[in-house]
């Protein structure tokens, strides 16, 4: 179920070496390493390779903190220009002899808009139910883009788009275009 949710996570133990991440994050670590024409055409979960920024930010985190203690807020940092997001915490193994591991959160939206604005649970939900391309035109909308806008940015046609549309609208049981950004706005 993490597998299809369409916010990057990523687990890293304390010597910074992934324990998991699913296809969101693989994404987001390639479009913050090589950029997104790169990214687009790489197979992003063969080639996953944690972000200088990220691995830094860690870091940072290792020398404040105890390897058993938790911080008191999670660390967030963002390249603006390119619209990546990451919120790391320190979080507990379960296990007191072993050291904590870091749970990131990696969000990439293009920079526009509100997109600073956290998703709401229910918002989550729907999104999960979408295809990858599908959530990618749902949150576009989201941030009350056209259908041309939507094509040009994604580099498809408006044809492919009026069709994915078409398809958010029917998973998402609406009728149009305001309601799916309704419902993803809450």
């Amino acid at each position: 179920m993490l597998e299809e949710v369409p916010v990057g996570l990523l687990l890293l133990d304390w010597s910074l070496e992934p324990l998991w991440f699913n296809h969101e994050a693989a994404l987001a670590c390639a479009v913050w390493n090589h950029g997104e024409r790169t990214a687009a055409a790489m197979r992003v979960r063969n080639e996953f390779a944690l972000p200088a920024d990220l691995l830094a930010a860690c870091r940072e985190l290792q020398a404040e903190q105890a390897p058993n203690e938790l911080a008191p807020h999670p660390k967030v940092i963002s390249d603006h220009t390119r619209g990546l997001h990451a919120r790391i915490k320190l979080h507990a193994t379960g296990k007191p002899d072993q050291p904590m591991a870091f749970h990131i959160q990696l969000d990439y939206r293009r920079p526009r808009g509100d997109r600073h604005r956290q998703l709401s649970p229910g918002a989550v939900a729907l999104l999960a139910r979408l295809t990858e391309r599908e959530r990618e035109v749902a949150m576009r909308v989201r941030e009350g883009l056209r259908t041309a806008e939507i094509a040009t940015e994604l580099r498809r046609s408006p044809l492919t788009i009026k069709t994915q549309l078409a398809s958010v609208f029917a998973k998402m049981g609406v009728r149009g275009r305001t309601r799916v950004a309704a419902l993803l706005n809450r």
